[in-house]
């Protein structure tokens, strides 16, 4: 998913759930930054280095692909390509051609996405929330995808290829396109037209009935995938008509997202002449450093989050998939 779910029609849910205007706010904000929050951007590594205030950026995204392995299953399926249990990968309906299974398949509305939303929920950190929002509602558009290059990821069935087969590479930004229609030749024919429609309003529909519990209000929840379906449309509209008709249902409350506003309000620079004298050559040093009061900030408060989702996700989901894959051959 991109900013239409992730900012727009996440606030819209969470305003409807019952969250506050600012909290919603937060919300949706730290769930489109989980992907604004990268490495391919100009922005520092490094926070008010070689003090005692001294931080490390902590990226939640990645659009480079050519990534070590490694480095990419910190990422991404921890933040966007979520795994689902062993019981939902076993029974996954999805009717792949090949009748192909995955241990790190993504399903939607999985028990471990369900779980990670639920923790950060018990939580009360607004932080936590957007970002499990963020991987709760990936689920649903990236599912059939796996977070690695993998085969299992292969649309286009060659054995050379020019990209690798990472996530949702091979199908581009199709199935993160809210009224998007399109192929998945891996399914069986009668599987393979893929409606995104029903998937974002499906998702939208759970995330709501999180977010509500045991409160959940059948009335309020229908008006909202009523006027959701309504502001995406049908396959012929464009984003600038969603985007309108997203800022049309959030009404005077709208904000505009800003992916650099919360990092400007933590975080500036000092330039320092770094000549050295003598027969150095003259120049300077641009260092980020600390605002005051910037462990109040929302980007300190995000970066926190991040820490601690990868944490979780780690040590509840991925980790132990690791070992059962260890141990189990298909």
């Amino acid at each position: 998913m991109d900013i239409e779910f992730h900012y727009y029609m996440t606030y819209i849910i969470a305003r409807r759930a019952g969250f506050s205007s600012n909290d919603s706010h937060v919300i949706a904000y730290s769930s489109q930054y989980t992907d604004d929050n990268t490495d391919d951007k100009t922005g520092p590594f490094y926070i008010s280095q070689d003090t005692p205030d001294a931080y490390e950026r902590y990226i939640s995204q990645t659009t480079n692909i050519l990534k070590p392995q490694k480095d990419l299953m910190r990422i991404y399926p921890v933040f966007h390509f979520l795994p689902g249990s062993l019981t939902e990968i076993v029974g996954d309906s999805a009717r792949r051609a090949d009748g192909k299974l995955h241990l790190m398949n993504t399903i939607p509305n999985s028990l471990s996405a369900r779980k990670v939303l639920a923790e950060a929920l018990g939580l009360h950190d607004l932080y936590r929330i957007g970002i499990a929002t963020h991987t709760f509602s990936d689920t649903f558009a990236h599912q059939n995808f796996v977070g690695a290059d993998d085969g299992f990821n292969d649309m286009a069935g060659l054995l050379e290829k020019l990209i690798p087969s990472v996530g949702h590479a091979d199908a581009k930004h199709s199935p993160d396109i809210p009224n998007e229609i399109w192929q998945d030749k891996r399914l069986v024919p009668s599987h393979a037209s893929i409606n995104n429609k029903p998937r974002f309003l499906d998702a939208a529909g759970c995330l709501f009935d999180l977010y509500r519990g045991r409160f959940t209000d059948d009335a309020v929840r229908s008006s909202l995938i009523t006027d959701l379906g309504n502001a995406i449309g049908d396959s012929t509209s464009t984003k600038t008509q969603r985007v309108r008709n997203y800022k049309a249902l959030i009404g005077g409350e709208f904000t505009k997202y800003d992916e650099d506003a919360w990092f400007k309000d933590a975080v500036g620079f000092t330039t320092a002449d770094t000549s050295g004298g003598g027969d150095t050559a003259p120049g300077t040093q641009t260092r980020w450093v600390w605002k005051d009061n910037y462990r109040e900030s929302h980007w300190f408060k995000f970066q926190e989050a991040v820490k601690a989702h990868q944490e979780y996700v780690l040590a509840n989901v991925v980790r132990p998939i690791y070992a059962t894959m260890e141990q189990t051959t298909w």
